[in-house]
């Protein structure tokens, strides 16, 4: 059972006081003293930590009754850290060693915890470095640090990401970096010497942050980790020391040994430290802990005025940055976006840019010699000059002509400018608020109220379900560990709500009052029998799901997430639209599905000005054979097979797509090339006798149950495996999407073979490939 914190406070402030000891205040009485302590502004670094212990003591008592030993020691701690820091307020500098503490989250006010060993040798003079460890799924801040210890030098942060089964993107990622951001701002640390490392889930996201911050960050240590949408060419500045066991079943080693074999085929500083013997465990790989240890107090970040060469690519619009390049806006393509820096010896820059529109430099920051002027050729074009001395930050586009030059005047618009990426984006760290309607008939509004609640567990635009994996705490891995989002009735919310949050919006404009005082300044309509866009273009309605990323139109510098459908099931937890727009990054700004088939209707997409790109029409339409769910993945499989030239396509299950996966002669190319936005092909190399093997153990599973996840996921190759026509000892290519390197390795357990992630993006090979067979 979930306890969301204002139910836990109003339940703590009504009961009747049992019995105390001196020792063990009642909880009000606690509750009355972190009020007191939460109003003093002399006091703000502690807020998150006494709001955190508020929710704990809160819980204790719901969960276990007010007389109960664990609700005694909640309360009693809640009550000895209240007293403590409004006794001392510069309590804070004086902590050392093991620590848990935690910060005040900007999403939704609320403490969020984290665990911190502070030096015991401490100086505030003296800049310290810090390692930032991300546990593996099912694990929190505590769970999996049970090894932290008092020592001396530097400092370790120990980080929750929201939520068991946080994945370290969206809110679970955004509280990573606050957590980190707190610790910076009250304790002196050493920017060059802030170093990554996770195991599993968080050697995941040791890629994920490396590759989306690598300004910010040293090194990384990765154990037993995975990369599937990172740019690689980002982490050129990162060093890595990698360890992984070659028989783990559950983060199979392909994950990791193809993006860091690519690494260091372009450049960059990877110890790739593999064994054997160890599965999933390879944290139990002394040797290799023992090294990585040693390797990593040398990783110093580099001064980004050494950096004379910088390559990044973007793929969302909260990690825009690359040292002193950034992207300033997007350009045309619902693609990422990207730029090659090098800086010549006689103050002249080239620029090699993908997809932006205009690129902000960071001048202070670049290797160039600022009392002199900077020549700049873009695209291998005639340079053009930013004239001494420079600036600090200047920022360069095309002019009237087509032809790059310095940006005199800013454009101005009235909006925050749109970026790719999907809805994930809403889950960036801003404030945030759900708002469900209330109108409708009684079912209606039963499923709006459920789906708000649904949202408020989880730290993506996904609304999770109630089942799935959970500790014995009861609350699910996927769901947030420590305090659900705020959700509201559309009666019940505020102008400044509505202007100082991001928001979800739950309902049509007929459901949810919300809605309809925007409804003219949102670029959809939705009367329950069509869908239509602002720009003429009309969708099918009925019994359809739509889900919407846009800018708020109460505050245009916020952004939103509405989901409207005209079925109720189009609000049920685990639903398409939400859970299409789940834990990772897409090029769909819209999305139409079947509210309870599954069924992929259609997607668009904005430019950086909020417009609309092509129309639909100039997109193929798909045939009725590629309606079935099995079909279209093994068409996307033969789509990554030609455009890598592989003898083999890998066909695995399409995220959540129903057995009838699209709607045939509605949805288009384009529509199912925008949910694999980011996504990189690798190719494997087996031989005949391993492929027929492979291929008699991937017969075995079955797509039939295509909705329910199994680490048995269904798999095809494409074209079918001929054992007669295949020769054993020849060396066979196979084109596995990095999304399919899971199931892949999981269910078929190849162990380490010869690998190559390549350049070919998934969806420009099914723009290519998918209809042209």
């Amino acid at each position: 059972m979930r306890f969301p914190l204002l139910l836990l406070l109003g339940l703590a402030s009504g009961l009747a006081a049992p019995a105390q000891t001196p020792e063990t205040p009642a909880l009000p009485a606690a509750l009355a003293a972190a009020d007191s302590a939460l109003a003093r502004a002399d006091l703000a670094a502690y807020r998150g930590w006494i709001k955190f212990l508020r929710f704990e003591a809160g819980t204790a008592v719901a969960r276990h009754g007010a007389d109960s030993t664990e609700a005694r020691d909640k309360v009693r701690r809640l009550a000895d850290w209240t007293a403590r820091i409004a006794a001392d307020p510069a309590l804070i500098g004086k902590l050392r060693g093991v620590q848990e503490w935690a910060y005040e989250s900007p999403v939704d006010g609320s403490g969020q915890p984290f665990k911190l060993v502070i030096p015991t040798d401490y100086d505030p003079a003296r800049p310290a470095a810090i390692t930032v460890t991300m546990h593996g799924y099912s694990g929190n801040h505590l769970e999996h640090s049970t090894g932290a210890a008092d020592h001396p030098g530097y400092f370790e942060i120990y980080v929750l990401g929201r939520a068991r089964g946080g994945w370290y993107t969206g809110l679970s990622r955004a509280d990573v970096l606050q957590a980190l951001d707190y610790v910076e701002a009250h304790w002196r640390i050493d920017p060059a010497r802030v170093r990554l490392a996770g195991g599993s889930m968080g050697g995941g996201a040791t890629f994920k942050l490396g590759s989306r911050y690598p300004h910010r960050f040293a090194s990384g240590q990765i154990t037993c980790g995975y990369s599937i949408q990172e740019p690689v060419a980002n982490l050129l500045t990162f060093p890595i020391y990698a360890t992984h066991s070659d028989d783990d079943p559950v983060v199979p080693i392909l994950l990791s040994r193809g993006p860091l074999a690519k690494l260091r085929r372009i450049g960059g500083q990877v110890i790739y430290d593999q064994t054997t013997g160890y599965g999933h465990a390879v944290w139990d790989y002394q040797a290799g802990n023992a090294r990585a240890a040693a390797w990593a107090p040398k990783q110093i970040r580099p001064d980004s005025r050494s950096l004379r060469h910088v390559d990044f690519t973007a793929i969302d619009g909260d990690a825009v940055r690359g040292w002193w390049g950034e992207v300033a806006e997007w350009g045309p393509e619902p693609a990422p976006a990207g730029f090659i820096l090098a800086a010549a010896t006689d103050n002249t820059l080239f620029v090699s840019p993908a997809n932006v529109a205009r690129l902000r430099l960071h001048l202070a920051e670049s290797p160039f010699n600022r009392s002199a002027p900077l020549h700049v050729s873009v695209a291998g074009g005639l340079p053009f000059d930013i004239p001494a001395p420079l600036p600090d930050s200047a920022v360069i586009a095309p002019g009237p002509d087509g032809a790059w030059t310095l940006e005199t005047t800013p454009p101005s618009t009235p909006f925050r400018l749109h970026t790719p990426g999907g809805a994930i984006q809403v889950y960036n760290g801003e404030p945030l608020l759900i708002v469900y309607g209330t109108q409708g008939n009684e079912a209606t509004r039963a499923a709006l109220h459920a789906a708000a609640v649904a949202a408020s567990h989880s730290p993506h635009p996904d609304w999770v379900v109630d089942g799935g994996d959970a500790a014995p705490d009861g609350v699910p891995h996927a769901h947030n560990l420590y305090g659900d989002l705020p959700i509201v009735a559309d009666t019940d919310v505020t102008p400044d709500a509505l202007a100082g949050h991001a928001l979800v919006l739950i309902g049509t404009a007929a459901e949810n009052r919300v809605v309809a005082q925007i409804a003219a300044q949102l670029p959809v309509a939705f009367d329950g029998a069509t869908i239509t866009c602002n720009d003429g273009v009309v969708l099918p309605g009925a019994h359809r799901t739509l889900g919407l990323f846009h800018y708020n139109p109460f505050a245009p510098q916020r952004l939103l997430f509405w989901v409207a459908s005209g079925d109720a099931a189009g609000y049920a937890p685990g639903a398409t639209v939400p859970a299409l727009n789940g834990d990772r990054f897409i090029g769909a700004d819209l999305i139409v599905t079947d509210a309870t088939a599954g069924t992929l209707t259609a997607t668009r997409s904005f430019d950086s000005r909020w417009t609309w790109t092509a129309q639909p029409t100039a997109s193929p339409a798909l045939p009725a054979a590629l309606a079935p769910h099995e079909a279209l993945a093994c068409a996307i499989a033969d789509s990554a097979r030609r455009a890598t030239g592989a003898d083999f396509g890998l066909a695995g299950k399409l995220s959540v797509l129903g057995r009838t996966a699209i709607e045939p002669g509605v949805t288009r190319v384009s529509d199912i090339a925008a949910l694999d936005y980011a996504t990189p092909i690798d190719v494997v190399e087996v031989t005949g006798a391993q492929l027929v093997a492979f291929a008699r153990t991937a017969a075995t599973t079955s797509f039939s149950e295509i909705a329910t996840f199994s680490e048995d996921s269904p798999l095809r190759f494409v074209p079918d495996v001929e054992p007669e026509a295949i020769d054993p000892v020849r060396i066979y290519r196979i084109a596995v999407p990095a999304n399919q390197l899971f199931p892949f390795g999981r269910t078929i357990k190849p162990g380490a073979l010869p690998q190559r992630r390549t350049d070919t993006m998934l969806a420009d090979a099914i723009a290519r490939f998918l209809v042209a067979r």
